[in-house]
């Protein structure tokens, strides 16, 4: 989702947008980290801004929130954000929760993509403490729109878990659609590269 939904623009204007746009995707490709399993939700919505703070950057929505039964948005008790209700519930494994990073430039424009995911026991080497670990999985898949990402500013191994994401993508997606819009879908996942 982009505020306002003009993203039709030339020059420098294309330039902040994408900007935007790739911290938008960078934050993304941290998503899947891991965390403690007694880690609450609080201090992820600081991991997931810390970035932005550095270049003076912020958005005012919460990084994510709980989905309940029949998609009820917004259902807690667990949320990922600043509010002080977020550390009373640490998150569990098979909670839904969204992960909403934002980037916003007041006065101009504000970028903010959004996936469901699901909270998963992770798979971790050790269990230091035996408190567990936790990481994420995806149960909402959509291309990004790669003409809007500066590759430039993203690492080998960001670049290469969008286009993992790309590739699991075009597999869970194409079997719903028909023989143009899966060449859309084709075009809108093909790999990038660091000089695209």
């Amino acid at each position: 989702m982009i505020d306002p939904p003009s993203i039709c623009g030339q020059g420098q204007g294309i330039m902040v947008e994408k900007k935007g746009m790739t911290w938008i995707v960078w934050l993304r490709t941290h998503s899947r980290r891991v965390s403690l399993g007694e880690l609450d939700s609080h201090a992820l919505d600081i991991l997931a801004r810390t970035p932005l703070w550095k270049s003076g950057l912020d958005y005012r929505h919460g990084t994510g929130h709980g989905i309940g039964s029949y998609l009820n948005v917004h259902e807690g008790p667990h949320l990922i954000s600043f509010r002080p209700s977020a550390r009373n519930v640490p998150l569990q494994a098979s909670m839904t929760v969204t992960d909403e990073p934002g980037y916003y430039e007041d006065g101009n424009f504000g970028i903010r993509l959004e996936n469901v995911l699901i909270v998963k026991e992770a798979d971790t080497k050790f269990n230091f403490g035996e408190k567990g670990y936790l990481s994420f999985e995806h149960i909402t898949w959509a291309p990004y729109q790669t003409k809007l990402i500066n590759t430039a500013l993203l690492t080998p191994a960001e670049i290469e878990w969008v286009n993992l994401y790309h590739s699991e993508c075009q597999k869970i997606l194409e079997s719903y659609l028909n023989v143009q819009e899966k060449e859309w879908l084709r075009k809108a996942t093909e790999p990038i590269t660091a000089s695209s």
